[in-house]
């Protein structure tokens, strides 16, 4: 075979595996990740994203005002599988009022992505 034919042999080999089909499994996987990304970005309020709620008893360790931010040493949250701990939550202005560093309280939360909200929050018994 001479180099001509050689060449146009491969050129035709190569304008074949261009025009075949794509592969749909592969389409479906790319819409799929495509999904995932975006809904990974949309914005916080955006109800792609689950919503996980729970409750549980803890000790008000700090109050952030500026930052709309409570600090609760609380114990175990299952329905969110969380070990007891302390963190920040996010609490709007009337519930950051009615608490006091060293109150003991009983709260519920809502954990949205990685914010996690004070929905509810009293004095504990």
């Amino acid at each position: 075979m001479n180099t001509r034919n050689a060449l146009a042999l491969i050129t035709v080999t190569l304008l074949a595996a261009c025009s075949q089909a794509p592969d749909t499994a592969k389409q479906a996987g790319m819409a799929d990740h495509a999904q995932m990304a975006a809904q990974a970005s949309a914005p916080a309020g955006d109800t792609a994203k689950s919503v996980k709620t729970g409750s549980a008893i803890g000790t008000i360790q700090s109050i952030d005002a500026a930052a709309g931010k409570i600090t609760i040493a609380h114990g175990p949250i299952e329905a969110l599988g969380w070990p007891g701990m302390t963190m920040a939550f996010k609490a709007s202005p009337e519930q950051i009022a009615s608490v006091k560093t060293g109150q003991k309280v009983k709260f519920d939360v809502q954990l949205q992505g990685s914010e996690a909200t004070i929905t509810k929050i009293a004095a504990a018994q």
